[in-house]
């Protein structure tokens, strides 16, 4: 079905290219898993009104949330065959097209979202991002967060590398993440995020690791009654645009897109705390206990993660690399 939507929005937005030329300027879709009311998309939203703005109407870019556009991997797939013009991804999701994109999954690397902004800024993730486009075509244009993952369980608590054993812990398809929680002994399930609420519901799977806002703004905390707080991994998300469609634009409406993602990423960093602190609040008083592991506990937890990273990446992100990305201040 969702497959069937996309075909139909991409023929009622132009056919073999998603944008749509209109007397008024261009249309594009923006697609994303994210739900509406999540602090990205409403930032995403906000742009949009503001670049169509700016540009006197030459461009509107017209958000799909929900996983309105099918999953991930889909859109990813859309904004390079041209089908979608743009979507927002979690960048671990990007690395099965530029395996590089595991920095941003290495755990316990980045020490909050800023840190992670300024390595997107810096001239290592230039030259990455510029790899990636010269290799699919597609272009990178900015940097959301959605937080840091934590672990949510519906019958046990997380207090030890032991509670992992045996869990049917739901990650997205992406190779790193499927190692890890492996290596911590989970029985690791690939699941779309759009499907992550029935999967609990049903027993498919017993938790699953992802970022609080996108718990609490998926409904997903009905079906969850314990959080580990791990922070192991941060949520960057790419947005993303085919990069014929950015050539088409002129200079001053390419201008006008980047001053104004700058605006929104830079928004909605700071609606990540505010809406954070008021989710566990709301999450608490649901009934859900919130569980911090011991720094023992939590050792444990990095060794064996990063035991994974070094096998899997150990020459393709080398220590230096690593070192550098963490001595940025």
């Amino acid at each position: 079905m969702k497959k069937l939507l996309l075909v139909l929005v991409v023929v009622l937005l132009g056919g073999s290219v998603a944008f749509a030329q209109t007397g008024a300027g261009k249309t594009l879709t923006l697609a994303a898993t994210l739900a509406d009311t999540t602090s990205i998309i409403r930032c995403t939203k906000d742009m949009s009104a503001n670049i169509k703005a700016d540009t006197n109407n030459a461009i509107d870019i017209k958000v799909f949330p929900s996983s309105t556009l099918g999953a991930q991997n889909d859109f990813l797939e859309g904004v390079q065959m041209g089908t979608v013009d743009m979507c927002i991804i979690a960048a671990g999701a990007v690395e099965n097209f530029y395996p590089k994109y595991a920095v941003y999954s290495v755990p316990f690397l980045f020490r909050d979202t800023e840190h992670a902004y300024k390595f997107f800024k810096s001239d290592i993730s230039t030259q990455m991002n510029e790899e990636f486009l010269a290799k699919t075509g597609m272009r990178i244009i900015g940097l959301f967060n959605e937080g840091y993952r934590q672990v949510w369980t519906k019958k046990v608590p997380i207090t030890s590398l032991s509670d992992f054993k045996g869990l049917k812990m739901r990650v997205p398809d992406v190779k790193l993440y499927v190692k890890m929680f492996s290596a911590l002994g989970c029985n690791a399930t690939i699941l779309p995020y759009g499907d992550v609420y029935t999967g609990l519901q049903t027993g498919l799977i017993d938790g699953v690791e992802l970022p609080i806002p996108s718990v609490f703004t998926g409904g997903i905390y009905e079906q969850v009654k314990f959080c580990t707080m791990t922070n192991h991994i941060g949520g960057p998300m790419f947005c993303i645009i085919n990069n014929k469609v950015w050539q088409s634009f002129t200079k001053d409406q390419q201008d006008s897109i980047l001053k104004n993602m700058e605006k929104a990423t830079s928004a909605d960093r700071a609606n990540l705390v505010t809406d954070t602190a008021g989710y566990v609040k709301k999450m608490k008083d649901s009934g859900i206990k919130f569980t911090d592991l011991s720094s023992e506990a939590m050792s444990n937890l990095a060794a064996a993660m990063e035991s994974v990273v070094r096998d899997l990446y150990g020459t393709l992100l080398p220590k230096s690399m690593l070192d550098s990305i963490r001595a940025i201040k």
